[in-house]
């Protein structure tokens, strides 16, 4: 399996992620996208905080998107709604949370397997 930096890694784990998340939930690609940064990365920069970087980039990406996009609901709803700033920080701090957790998991889970498969290096 060929050995990328870390900028290389994140960027295909993310194209990845990207493609994954019209299949699966985000709670699987965020563990997965952190699996396969740590995974492809270099040997010298094999850490499970690629993954973390990784997820971390994801659930941002994923947040903003949401952001944009907005919601199928009835204008008698929407009309309701009004922006709330202390809901939209503790939603974002707790979504990075949650990404960071998760990256974490699979990138060591990543770096645990690389050491058992590789063990001779």
């Amino acid at each position: 399996m060929p050995q990328y930096t870390e900028t290389g890694a994140i960027i295909i784990s993310l194209i990845l992620g990207a493609i994954l998340t019209f299949l699966f939930d985000n709670v699987f690609v965020l563990t997965f996208i952190g699996f396969i940064a740590t995974y492809i990365v270099n040997k010298e920069n094999k850490s499970y905080l690629v993954g973390v970087q990784a997820s971390l980039i994801f659930a941002v990406l994923n947040f903003l998107i949401g952001m944009i996009m907005v919601p199928n609901i009835p204008s008698s709803i929407a009309e309701q709604i009004s922006f709330d700033p202390m809901n939209f920080f503790l939603g974002f701090l707790v979504t990075c949370m949650i990404s960071v957790f998760l990256g974490f998991i699979g990138g060591f889970i990543a770096e645990k397997a690389y050491k058992r498969i590789h063990a001779e290096e």
